[in-house]
């Protein structure tokens, strides 16, 4: 009696000995490794890569915190990098070389995956890409993207270079000009940002270029080294000016305080035509002070992650030569008519510009055909007015 009581519990210690194994089995994935078949790799290469590799990705704009053109460019790049899974971390220049070149320094001490720079300062440039390859960080160039010259030497020489997206600043003034001569106006005066800096020259190079063969002139220009001194260089301009047919404003952070110095020089009835406008400039495009304006450059940043994270995943985006890409964003124009419209994509709680399904058409963890030529096709068609709006179901 007693052995055959002691085999009976003896069996059913093993039985539920049995059973719990069993039970952890079901329940803890490793304890059972997973066989993967080569299918089961290729079919699930993309989505792991969009769920595990969380980048880190520093990012610099060349203006300050509360800034709308810098906030939006910042607003871009962050929102870009969340949709492809990654994190992003700004850092402002306040308009300064040194603190351009600090925080890139800032950046690689802390240890990023990658860096979006802006070279607003050319200088700035050379060592800010030497240091990114001496800490083997790849850096992609979004915006302002330093002299030429200096770009070419370091896609040559520095393999952790990825390219750059800029945006054609001289068909930017081209735009603003042409929309002046076609209101009838033959006289101009020019306010934007510093010289030296490539985007306001060449916005100066192609306003005067059409003005003036165009039959227009223009009388005189004020620089000035960030938008604080807007109302102040403007005042003085338009005292010397005063019989000026229209204002051309190289950025919309110079609108403000050009309208406020107008205003106080009772001369409020010359019009204003602008590049790169933003939600500062279009209050004033809604009221007549601003004419038109040239817009959609910052979308350039959101380009310019999508091509740092394809880099960073293993899936560098080359152009038909092999070469690292340089590509080119083209303004469009915002009047009276389309603001509305402008608001709505760019000015609007909880939308973004560079929508999530732009930018996962860039992206090789969402579209595995993506290529060079894909982010051209996004460029001409995709980064339009009308582009985003059907993006966007507007």
């Amino acid at each position: 009696m007693r052995n055959g009581k002691v085999l009976r519990i003896v069996s059913a210690i093993a039985l539920i000995l049995s059973l719990t194994l069993m039970l952890a089995a079901c329940g803890n994935d490793q304890s059972e490794p997973r066989v993967e078949t080569a299918a089961d790799n290729q079919s699930n290469t993309q989505e792991e890569a969009a769920a595990s590799e969380d980048w880190r990705i520093g990012f610099n704009v060349w203006g300050t915190a509360g800034n709308p053109t810098f906030d939006l460019m910042a607003e871009i790049i962050g929102e870009t990098l969340m949709t492809l899974g990654t994190r992003g971390s700004r850092a402002n220049d306040d308009h300064m070389a040194d603190r351009t070149l600090e925080n890139i320094q800032n950046f690689i001490s802390a240890g990023v995956d990658g860096l979006v720079m802006q070279a607003a300062a050319p200088p700035v440039l050379p060592p800010a890409a030497e240091a990114s390859m001496n800490s083997q960080i790849p850096f992609v160039l979004g915006i302002n993207t330093g002299g030429d010259d200096d770009r070419a030497v370091i896609a040559a020489n520095n393999p952790y270079y990825v390219g750059s997206v800029s945006a054609d600043m001289v068909r930017d003034g081209e735009i603003a000009a042409q929309q002046a001569l076609d209101d009838g106006h033959r006289t101009a005066i020019l306010i934007g940002g510093n010289v030296g800096n490539k985007h306001q020259d060449d916005r100066v190079a192609g306003f005067t270029q059409v003005f003036e063969s165009g039959g227009g002139v223009v009388l005189d220009a004020a620089r000035c080294t960030s938008p604080a001194e807007t109302q102040e260089k403007a005042t003085a301009l338009l005292s010397a000016n005063r019989d000026a047919d229209c204002i051309y404003a190289m950025v919309g952070d110079y609108i403000p305080g050009t309208v406020v110095a107008a205003d106080l020089l009772d001369l409020s009835h010359i019009p204003i035509y602008a590049s790169n406008i933003n939600t500062d400039s279009v209050e004033h495009m809604r009221s007549g002070r601003v004419v038109a304006g040239g817009t959609g450059n910052d979308l350039a940043g959101g380009i310019a992650a999508a091509m740092l994270i394809n880099h960073l995943d293993g899936h560098a985006i080359l152009d038909a030569d092999g070469n690292k890409p340089e590509l080119i964003i083209y303004p469009f124009i915002v009047t009276a008519d389309n603001v509305d419209n402008y608001i709505a994509i760019f000015n609007a709680p909880g939308v973004s510009p560079f929508h999530e399904e732009i930018a996962r058409k860039l992206s090789w963890r969402y579209n595995s055909d993506v290529t060079y030529q894909t982010f051209l096709d996004v460029i001409n068609n995709d980064l339009t007015l009308e582009g985003l709006m059907a993006a966007h179901g507007f």
